[in-house]
């Protein structure tokens, strides 16, 4: 556990917090999660949460911050859930006195004065829980809630490979804190009827190439279905727990019309090779790429194909 953390954040009066940019809830979890321990540990402090808002911050009820340059120039900025420089969602991060960054992601670069990594957790909010457990911290309700709330949907319910038993000594804590796992439950997994509508869109656009299955979904589809990019990307797990299929894709065509996203996943296989070629990362098994053009998606599809 870094020694250093505390003692940064003591030595600073204004705090500021980032994470990446189209967030998913681990992002947003442990961002807003430990922004209101925070409050609730300092109140004299100045706490903010930066970026855009989005879909997924207006479902849990929280409006991102606004904070002038000079505020951030004396500030302690701590980027979460954030494996590079570029994917941090404000770039005025680089402004803030000093930095540090606390992420579960395979380290490619290092762009922070202080850096917490461990790619051996299956989220962020883990190693935030369980450093929050190390430290005997008292965790106000509602940000063990959304700490808990991004455990379980970056690790699905604790069923992918980066599962370990100190996922389940963070889950133990957050618990003891007051979390309610049936709402943790509904805000992650339950769907709207218009996502299961346009799930059921992602199914029927299905393609199986050997063991790897994949869909791709061009804007006027989502849109039409009354979905945005980022929420339409985030249904990869639409072709996922099919016992015949290894490796599943999605690619969702961008806002500019013309390039593609790929959100990349895989039971077992190692899949963050392919999308680092394509200046993406992320995970062994679950990755992401921006800016493709189609060309480079039949690309992709073909080596996932027979990589399968």
């Amino acid at each position: 556990m870094p020694n250093w953390l505390i003692d940064l954040i003591e030595q600073h009066s204004t705090i500021v917090l980032f994470r990446h940019v189209f967030p998913d809830m681990d992002a947003l979890g442990s961002q807003l999660g430990f922004s209101l321990w925070l409050k609730n540990r300092y109140p004299q402090k100045q706490i903010y949460c930066l970026g855009q808002n989005n879909s997924l911050s207006d479902k849990l009820g929280f409006q991102m911050d606004e904070v002038t340059e000079d505020v951030l120039k004396d500030s302690l900025g701590i980027i979460l859930d954030t494996s590079n420089a570029s994917r941090v969602d404000d770039q005025r991060f680089t402004l803030c006195k000093q930095t540090c960054r606390i992420d579960h992601h395979v380290q490619v670069e290092s762009f922070c004065d202080e850096e917490w990594i461990d790619d051996h957790a299956s989220a962020t909010c883990e190693m935030l829980a369980l450093y929050f457990d190390h430290i005997q911290a008292y965790l106000p309700k509602q940000s063990a809630q959304l700490i808990y709330e991004g455990l379980i949907a970056d690790n699905i319910r604790f069923t992918i490979s980066t599962v370990r038993e100190q996922t389940y000594d963070a889950a133990k804590y957050l618990y003891s804190q007051g979390v309610d796992v049936i709402e943790a439950e509904r805000v992650n997994f339950n769907s709207s009827l218009l996502d299961y509508q346009y799930e059921t869109l992602v199914r029927k656009h299905a393609t199986v190439s050997n063991k790897f299955m994949y869909a791709i979904i061009d804007q006027k589809e989502y849109e039409e279905a009354g979905l945005t990019f980022s929420q339409a990307k985030e249904k990869v797990y639409v072709l996922s727990g099919i016992d015949e299929i290894e490796i599943w894709a999605l690619f969702t065509q961008m806002e500019d019309g013309i390039h593609y996203s790929a959100s990349l996943r895989s039971r077992t296989i190692p899949i963050r090779d392919v999308a680092v070629e394509y200046h993406g990362g992320g995970h062994e098994c679950a990755s992401g790429i921006k800016n493709l053009t189609l060309d480079q998606v039949h690309e992709i599809i073909d080596i996932l194909s027979k990589r399968s």
